[in-house]
């Protein structure tokens, strides 16, 4: 154990940020692709839109359900490469994952910051730094354009401002700042701020501090998405009604997955392989009796994931932002619990063990995933069609529900046709006919199961069906597939062209 700490001591946080940007770069060059149907429809997608004049409203409403703060930074970023002769989407993608990795260092670095700052060593801040570097997900996710990841090094910003022991109005104002862009980026973060508010008024040494935070997150909130709403749609706080309205609706509530209470616990048991959710949960509540500041950011990370929990549309990637707290608390409130109790024979053998497990998971985890393709026949498929410079119209055709195709890939914007699996060939034929839209010269069907008799369904109508290229799925969409087929499509995509 001493050879651990002594090592862990030598490392510096440049050592830890250089390992953390060796891994998101591999991840830039390697893990192209998209992870969640957000990820990319909420992201590439609305700003190609955007930028092309195309409504990229779906909710009936003349407010985007999400915030345009984090698509109009990537707007601008589409500008600067156009600017600089990069026109090519999968070009462009390159420089927003390149833009992604770097900004994702900022978690690595105040995550040492924040746990320096709570009282925890030099040795459990190179532990949380190290967290946010090196686990398994974190660089393959740090390069994506989930909400859900963008705003945790803005969350962990704020939570080590507003951790400072004396608590000056600059921290107060900085911590309101950086919360507020993590809301508007993600507004469901917003429970973290408003638990650490509760937790400063309810003790009476930050009771006008508590306040104070209050107003100051206000003030910000204005400066950032109340501004843009203002400026864009007239009203500072359009996205907020629109998201609520939308996602109270019991109608949009029910068509999103479902799933218990207690769904989310065993997400995070998962993400770090079981074993080592036994030791950060404990260190995770253990962190509540170290100091206030622990007990406080403790209170408003439980808080977060209370209420994803209690609200029933469960998706795998709502939970990230509570990912970081729960690591960083659980190495803090663990470390502490191990050093006064390190007499016991059994605490010293289990530690050993879960850590030696979760060390070979964790690198056969990062090996695999910063180095994966996600969604790879889709956007394939969407480059390939680019590439011929001849697609007029698309049949989507599926052995299940089909998603969106990327045709941000395309290059062009397209109304494609679909089949479904319970579709009928006469619809289509009739909808092709009468509905307005440029007539199809490809089909795409994706999945295998019941091929032939799919594609001779397709071919009562287009007699003259020529196979041009099969585009295969990457290692992790089979593998995402198999843990949930749910909710995790994954298909071969076979293009044929219609002649």
């Amino acid at each position: 154990m001493l050879e651990k700490r002594t090592l862990l001591e030598r490392i510096t946080i440049r050592h830890i940020l250089l390992a953390g940007l060796l891994l998101r770069l591999l991840a830039v060059f390697f893990s192209p692709g998209y992870a969640f149907h957000d990820d990319h429809f909420e992201m590439p997608e609305l700003v190609f839109r955007w930028k092309n004049n195309i409504n990229f409203l779906w909710t009936g409403s003349d407010v985007h359900v999400f915030s345009l703060i984090y698509p109009g930074l990537m707007y601008v970023l589409f500008e600067a490469c156009n600017a600089v002769g990069i026109h090519t989407p999968e070009g462009m993608m390159f420089v927003v994952r390149l833009f992604l990795a770097l900004v994702s260092l900022l978690s690595i670095y105040y995550a040492y910051l924040l746990t320096l700052r709570l009282g925890g060593t030099k040795t459990t801040a190179n532990l949380a730094a190290l967290a946010m570097a090196l686990f398994w997900i974190f660089p393959f996710m740090s390069v994506r354009n989930l909400r859900e990841f963008f705003c945790i090094p803005f969350l962990l910003m704020g939570s080590y401002y507003i951790s400072d022991p004396k608590l000056t109005t600059r921290s107060i104002f900085l911590a309101a700042l950086w919360f507020a862009v993590s809301f508007s980026i993600r507004l469901q973060v917003v429970f973290i701020p408003i638990g650490i508010g509760i937790c400063l008024l309810f003790n009476k040494q930050y009771r006008t501090k508590a306040l104070l935070f209050g107003l100051a997150f206000i003030v910000a909130y204005m400066l950032t998405q109340g501004l843009f709403d203002l400026i864009y749609y007239g009203d500072p706080f359009a996205n907020i009604k629109e998201y609520v309205r939308f996602n109270s609706n019991p109608v949009n509530i029910e068509i999103q997955p479902q799933g218990p209470w207690f769904q989310y616990i065993g997400t995070v048991a998962g993400v770090v392989f079981g074993l080592p959710f036994l030791l950060l949960a404990l260190g995770y509540g253990y962190s509540a009796r170290l100091s206030f500041h622990t007990r406080m950011l403790m209170i408003a990370s439980l808080l977060f994931f209370i209420f994803h929990s209690a609200y029933s549309n469960k998706q795998e990637r709502f939970i990230l932002p509570f990912i970081p707290f729960f690591l960083l608390l659980g190495i803090i409130g663990f470390y502490e619990h191990y050093a006064r109790n390190q007499h016991k024979r059994w605490l010293r053998r289990t530690t050993r063990i879960v850590i030696a497990w979760f060390l070979v998971l964790n690198t056969v985890g990062l090996l695999i995933l910063t180095f994966t393709y996600s969604k790879r026949s889709r956007i394939e498929a969407m480059i390939y069609l680019r590439k011929k410079a001849d697609v007029t119209n698309i049949v989507m055709e599926g052995e299940v529900s089909l998603q969106r195709p990327p045709t941000f890939y395309l290059g062009k914007h397209l109304e494609n046709f679909v089949m479904p699996p319970e579709g009928n060939i006469d619809t289509l034929e009739n909808e092709i006919r009468t509905s307005g839209k440029p007539v199809p010269n490809y089909v795409i069907m994706a999945g295998s199961h019941d091929f032939d008799l799919r594609l001779a369904r397709l071919k009562s109508l287009f007699p003259n069906l020529k196979e041009e290229i099969i585009i295969t799925t990457s290692f992790v969409d089979n593998l995402a597939h198999w843990l949930n087929p749910k909710h995790n499509q994954n298909e071969n995509w076979h293009i044929y062209s219609i002649n």
